[in-house]
């Protein structure tokens, strides 16, 4: 996939706008995927504010799409997340 792509591509997201969500703490060793949350809002709860798609370019320069989402969390406000990062409450 590439850039000029997404117009076309449906959403498969598992998240809605509006949706409420926390946002995991990961285990040892855990691998949840792009992008990260920034360490203070994670083991937070938020409102899903808006869902899509980002570009992810690894450190070998390879880059793909990642489903994400916009957590609004209050005292830190919008915070983005990986898909592998957020669960529903």
């Amino acid at each position: 996939m590439s850039p000029e792509d997404t117009d076309t591509q449906p959403s498969n997201s598992k998240f809605q706008p509006c949706q409420l969500v926390k946002i995991k703490v990961p285990r040892e060793g855990e691998e949840l995927g792009t992008p990260a949350p920034m360490l203070g809002a994670r083991g937070k709860t938020g409102v899903v504010e808006m869902e899509g798609k980002v570009w992810v370019t690894e450190q070998n320069n390879e880059a793909r799409f990642e489903q994400a989402y916009f957590v609004r969390i209050d005292r830190i406000g919008p915070v983005l997340v990986g898909e592998g990062w957020i669960e529903d409450t």
